[in-house]
Parts: C-alpha cells; sequence; structure tokens
C-alpha cells in the first residue's frame, strides 16, 4: 500500500510528528496480517487532511481518505493525539477496505449525508459503521506497534 498525501497533509504529518514510511509500512503490515490469502494489487491511497472539518472520511469507490486536521481537541499530549489520528485512519481504511476489497457500494450504506453530520442513530448503528469502528478498536494497538517498530528502525 503506497499513502500519496497531500502537500498540506505532508505538512501536517510533519506537524504532528507522522512518519509516513512508518505509516505505509505498519499499513501494509497490518493488511497482510488481515488478509493473509488475498492478493493484493499495488494500491495508491490519497492522504488528505481535511482542515474545515471536525469528523474524518472516506467515499466510497475512491482511493483517498480525509483526516480531519484535529480529531480530538481533548488530547493533550502528542502520543494521545497521534493515538486518535490513528484511530481515525484506520476506521477510513476499513471502510476503503469494505468498499474496494469487499465490493460493498454506497448505496448499501442506507444512510444520509444528513444523518451523518447528525450523528444519528441510522448512521451510529448502520453496519458498516460499527463495523469500521470495531476493526479500529481492535486493531490499533497491533497497528501502533508496527508503526513504532518501523519508526524505530527508521532512526
Amino acid at each position: 500500500v503506497t499513502i500519496r498525501p497531500t502537500k498540506k497533509t505532508v505538512k501536517w504529518l510533519n506537524y504532528n510528528k507522522i512518519n509516513l514510511g512508518a505509516l505505509q509500512s505498519a499499513l501494509s503490515m497490518l493488511y497482510a496480517d488481515i488478509m493473509p490469502q488475498k492478493h493484493f494489487t499495488k494500491t495508491i491511497l490519497t492522504l488528505q487532511t481535511d482542515f474545515s472539518s471536525d469528523s474524518s472520511g472516506y467515499f466510497f469507490g475512491t482511493n483517498k481518505i480525509y483526516i480531519c486536521e484535529k480529531p480530538d481537541l481533548l488530547a493533550k499530549t502528542r502520543k494521545q493525539q497521534v493515538f486518535v489520528i490513528f484511530l481515525h485512519f484506520l476506521h477510513e481504511f476499513r471502510h476503503w477496505m469494505q468498499s474496494e476489497i469487499l465490493g460493498i457500494k454506497d448505496s448499501q450504506l442506507k444512510y444520509t449525508q444528513k444523518d451523518l453530520e447528525r450523528n444519528s442513530k441510522r448512521y451510529w448503528n448502520n453496519k458498516y459503521e460499527v463495523d469500521a469502528r470495531k476493526f479500529e478498536r481492535r486493531y490499533i494497538r497491533k497497528f501502533m506497534r508496527y508503526y513504532v517498530s518501523f519508526k524505530n528502525a527508521g532512526r
């Protein structure tokens, strides 16, 4: 998996002291762990920081993940901030997997943009959102271990 950040996102990653190479390698390792039998063609995911939103996102059928600039205003330490950024990233990556690997179409989501903006039950309880939240919680620690290992190896 190749992660191609936008120019502004490169600055944002640097500001948050997130190593792009380690992020990319950790994601590839995690994907290989989750789906070892699945042939994975080289994929380029665009990563874009959304400076005008308080939520991250993914549009089904694309290879672009949006991460909000400040996913958790209550995170006080850099470690807490990075942890929450990675939770958002894994959540949106799971939506990418749902779309591109599992073949889920956006028409199957059964909620509207208004439901999303209001954080309605229709959005919150949607099985694909529930799955993405479970995915981020299940894999965050493994992903963090991979990330730290790759980051330390690059020093």
